[in-house]
């Protein structure tokens, strides 16, 4: 298990930082702090920890300052920025990575997964079985999912309503952004709707632009996705040759 400190003042930031390393079974946060400062002071007298997510424009001390008294403390740093003119100053104190705000969760986990290769096939949607979420039903717990318990992934405002095989609903605060970037490599997984992933081993039956799903959701194919529905029933739908076989022989 890799412990994570995040330092940065922008709440937005370390909202997002909290759910990406959530997702991820190998990581865990040690320490969140909004206050460069009092992160100082606390974090000076700690034991060693593995990653320090870091901002670099902070009032006071900057995030470049901290870098240089943390930095055999922590075994890699990365700095979080909404500036790349800071690019220079980061590779100046050895930061291990760069990651430019806003970051989506595909860049976030490529970045774990170079820096720390030997737990990479841990973390990778390919291998992992599962992930792990908070749910908002049951006061933020933290709920491990299986992939394949998933039916479909829904976008409700600024959360994703996650369908289970068990008709349970589970509720994270989460965009649709996100779980494309964590199921992009699962093709089981498919956007035909805006608001919509949905898994293909639950799909009932397909009338007209509507998917019916086995847990009775309804998805209409959306105008933007009919070419790719299109070739992904191109690809599975079983049809016969007999009409042309029987045109061959006649001619």
């Amino acid at each position: 298990m890799l412990n994570c400190v995040i330092i940065d003042d922008e709440d937005f930031s370390v909202d997002a930082l909290k759910r990406y390393i959530d997702l991820l079974p190998n990581l865990s946060i040690a320490g969140v702090y909004t206050d460069p400062q009092i992160a100082l002071t606390d974090l000076v007298n700690t034991d060693p920890f593995d990653i320090l997510f870091l901002d670099v424009d902070m009032p006071l001390i900057s995030g470049i300052e901290l870098a240089r008294i943390f930095r055999n403390k922590v075994k890699k740093i990365i700095f979080t920025t909404s500036h790349s003119k800071y690019a220079f100053e980061a590779f100046e104190v050895e930061a291990d990575a760069f990651l430019l705000k806003p970051f989506s969760f595909g860049k976030f986990s490529t970045t774990i997964a170079k820096l720390f290769p030997n737990i990479g096939s841990e973390n990778s949607e390919l291998k992992s079985e599962y992930f792990l979420v908070k749910n908002k039903q049951e006061d933020l717990r933290i709920v491990k999912v299986k992939y394949a318990e998933v039916v479909a992934f829904e976008s409700l405002h600024n959360y994703i309503k996650i369908h289970l095989n068990t008709d349970k609903v589970l509720i994270a605060y989460l965009g649709l952004k996100d779980i494309l970037d964590l199921v992009k490599h699962r093709r089981n997984f498919q956007q035909f709707h805006r608001a919509f992933i949905i898994s293909t081993d639950y799909i009932s039956y397909i009338e007209g632009n509507t998917i019916k799903m086995t847990n009775n959701l309804s998805i209409a194919i959306g105008e933007r996705y009919k070419v790719h529905f299109t070739n992904f029933l191109a690809n599975r739908l079983i049809t016969t040759t007999r009409n042309k076989e029987c045109k061959s022989n006649l001619e």
